[in-house]
């Protein structure tokens, strides 16, 4: 008789917690580890870039997405699932808040290229403005029209409008007129500015034409310190109280050194003054102290607003209105082209009667 055979013993359980032979999970605990802190960095991230208004909302977004995808392996290896959780829910409310942070500033965004006559929250109307008081809201010398006009002999001097309105513009008795206008903010403007400055220059020397710029503030509702307000009152200083310098601080304000990029913070009214300063080889004082008080604020507002609301005066078409920047007019036709093709403007310029000569 042979012995009975002995069943073979039991292969360890996978799962089970005690001896050395049970099979254990790997590498689960540093997933778990890096979720919960990569979700606490994207939560940390978002919130700041809601106060700040920066991009820091599209790292946190990767930042939470990161999170919850490691925090999926960590509960899945079943080590440490309390920090695997944590990752998940702090990536997944890091990624929720960059979400809605995108919508908010795409919508933003849109606001400001459908209307763009809303200013500065706390602005006031242009209807309310007019009808105030010299002393509400001062107005500047050598705007009446709201613009600055230049002819071959500077700029066009003229008193403040006694209606509370902007009037018709004085002129030199150049044969045409054109009308330019900008935000100081606006990048579209400075490449305007760039392709188009010195062709406008020589228009101005020449006589044939008057350039009227007509600063606005419209780019203030995607800004965080009413930076196009302060710029476009800048240049009604500059008009009132040191004239002789107005075209030179115009284009100088388009500068890559001075003009901010058209979400971040601009210069403070310290650096504006310099600005001035090197542009008209030393600002005087007035001019200073109106910059430095933000005395034309309200002004530059009102202005944003009555432009918006009222049609262009003189164009051809009575029902032509400002639609963004820069907005260019000739002779009452506006220039549809691009900002940067300086041979389009050029023969839109001739088009219009004016003799350009060559464009390089």
């Amino acid at each position: 008789m042979t012995d009975p055979q002995q069943p073979a013993p039991a292969p360890p359980h996978p799962y089970a917690t005690g001896g050395t032979s049970a099979v254990q999970p790997r590498g689960g605990g540093g997933l778990s580890t890096a979720a919960m802190a990569l979700g606490l960095a994207g939560l940390v991230t978002v919130i700041i870039s809601a106060l700040y208004w920066g991009l820091g909302a599209i790292l946190g977004g990767l930042l939470g997405i990161t999170a919850v995808a490691l925090g999926i392996f960590g509960v899945i290896s079943r080590r440490r699932r309390v920090p695997a959780i944590v990752g998940i829910a702090s990536g997944a409310l890091a990624l929720g808040v960059a979400l809605v942070l995108g919508v908010v500033s795409a919508v933003t965004f849109a606001g400001s290229l459908t209307d763009p006559s809303g200013a500065a929250a706390g602005a006031p109307s242009a209807h309310d403005e007019a009808q105030g008081s010299e002393e509400a809201m001062p107005w500047p010398e050598n705007m009446a029209t709201g613009g600055i006009v230049f002819d071959r002999d500077g700029i066009v001097r003229s008193q403040v409008p006694a209606s509370g309105t902007p009037g018709t513009a004085a002129g030199g008795g150049a044969a045409h007129s054109l009308r330019v206008y900008v935000d100081y903010r606006c990048p579209s403007c400075a490449v305007f500015e760039a392709a188009n400055g010195e062709l406008l220059e020589q228009l101005i020397e020449s006589g044939q034409a008057t350039v009227e710029i007509t600063p606005l503030t419209f780019l203030d509702r995607i800004s965080p310190d009413q930076y196009s307000s302060r710029a476009s009152a800048t240049m009604a200083c500059v008009a009132d109280a040191q004239p002789e310098a107005a075209w030179q601080v115009h284009r100088h304000l388009f500068d890559p050194s001075v003009q901010p990029a058209e979400t971040a913070g601009g210069i403070d009214n310290g650096a504006l003054i310099d600005a001035v300063d090197e542009a008209a080889d030393g600002a005087n004082d007035e001019v200073r102290s109106c910059i430095e008080s933000e005395r034309f604020v309200p002004f530059a507002q009102a202005l944003n607003g009555w432009v918006f609301d009222t049609p262009v005066p003189g164009a051809e078409d009575p029902q032509l209105t400002v639609t963004g920047t820069p907005f260019v007019v000739v002779d009452g036709v506006p220039f549809t082209g691009s900002p940067d093709d300086a041979p389009a403007f050029a023969d839109f310029l001739a088009e219009q009667g004016l003799a350009v000569g060559s464009v390089s």
